[in-house]
Parts: structure tokens; sequence; C-alpha cells
């Protein structure tokens, strides 16, 4: 294997490694923000965050209400 070969092997192997870490990182479902609004339970979340809320889910949001079995408090 010639010199340019291995360095963009090299290149190539750090960009898939690149792309694996932040696949991992970024898949955990994000914390709840520390105010007032958000130290309740799953019906309060409904109350803002229902389709016809101030601040729906997003559209490929997972179905389900149990809102504390994936986002967590800091």
């Amino acid at each position: 294997m010639s010199r340019r070969q291995i360095v963009l092997a090299a290149a190539l192997g750090l960009l898939a490694l690149l792309a694996v870490l932040l696949a991992v990182r970024t898949r955990g479902a994000p914390y709840l923000p520390d105010d007032p609004e958000h130290r309740s339970d799953s019906a309060v979340c409904m109350s803002c965050h229902a389709p016809d809320g101030p601040a729906p889910r997003s559209p490929n949001h997972p179905l389900g209400d149990d809102c504390f079995r994936c986002h967590a408090r800091r």
C-alpha cells in the first residue's frame, strides 16, 4: 500500500470514528430544564407539550405520555 492510500484510510477511519461517537453521544433524551414549571408530573407536561399546547412535541417524538421514562432532571 502506498503512503497516500495509508493516509486516506487513516482519515476515513477517523471520520467513521467521529461519526460513531457523535451518534452515541446524541442518543439520550434531553434533560428537563431546572425551573418550577418542569418540576412536576407527566400530566402537567402535557398541558404544554400536547399537540394543541403552546410548546407541542415534535412530530418525530416517540408516542407515550410517561415523560420521566426517558427525560431526567439534572
